[in-house]
């Protein structure tokens, strides 16, 4: 009776022992096989109209255990002239990492030259002044480095108007008239704006009173906003 209790606990102490070691060498096949099967072997960058080199070692070996988000933080930090990154993975193991650059709002004239700048006001480079896609924004504001934030006011409040106006009712070009006004120039309508104080208001202001002269068939020549009640000149 003894010898077969024994017998009986030593052949379960081995199958015990059996199983482990096949879960032990499962595991570590399956573990094997997904560092082998998800490794990275392809990088491709692409970016549209820019030349970025990136440093290939940062996003790892594994697509599996790539961490998107904080690569995505490092390089928007590292290369202001993203507005996103989104990071494509084709198994097995190729990524794809998508730049996107941000997009010209306007142009901005600043002692000569041209640059493209976004509607945030940072200069994305350089670019021809008579671009008639976007609003022409003249400014002595001094010489502007890329991925730079354009310091002058007059700047920052024309980019304040234009991001609370219709793209229907952006004016053509938009100047510094002295130090304190903005002239835009919209076909035969000229406009006044101060450069400080609530220029969202005035744009909804200038919208009001466009829509209402619309409907009447002409435009004004002169619409002066800058003081509390607009000035209208036809």
């Amino acid at each position: 009776m003894t010898s077969r209790l024994h017998a009986y606990t030593v052949k379960r102490l081995m199958r015990i022992v059996v199983s482990v070691l096949l879960l032990i060498a499962l595991t570590g096949l399956l573990s094997w096989l997904t560092v082998r099967a998800f490794t990275i072997q392809n990088i491709v960058v692409d970016a549209p109209l820019m030349s970025i080199e990136l440093d290939k070692k940062r996003f790892g070996k594994n697509l599996l255990f790539l961490p998107t988000s904080k690569l995505r933080e490092e390089l928007l930090e590292n290369y202001p002239l993203l507005s996103d990154v989104r990071f494509e993975k084709k198994y097995p193991g190729t990524l794809i990492v998508h730049l996107i650059r941000r997009e010209t709002f306007a142009v901005l004239v600043s002692e000569g030259v041209s640059y493209a700048i976004d509607a945030h006001g940072l200069v994305l480079g350089g670019t021809e002044s008579n671009e008639t896609r976007y609003p022409v924004l003249t400014f002595r504001c001094g010489a502007l480095a890329i991925g730079s934030t354009v310091p002058c006011k007059g700047v920052r409040a024309s980019l304040d108007f234009l991001n609370n106006l219709n793209v229907s009712e952006f004016p053509a070009r938009m100047q510094e008239k002295d130090s304190v006004s903005i002239h835009a120039i919209r076909g035969d309508t000229n406009i006044f704006l101060p450069q400080t104080g609530d220029l969202s208001a005035k744009a909804d202001t200038l919208q009001t009173i466009t829509e209402g002269f619309r409907i009447k068939g002409t435009l004004p020549t002169v619409i002066d906003l800058r003081f509390e009640k607009p000035i209208i000149t036809n």
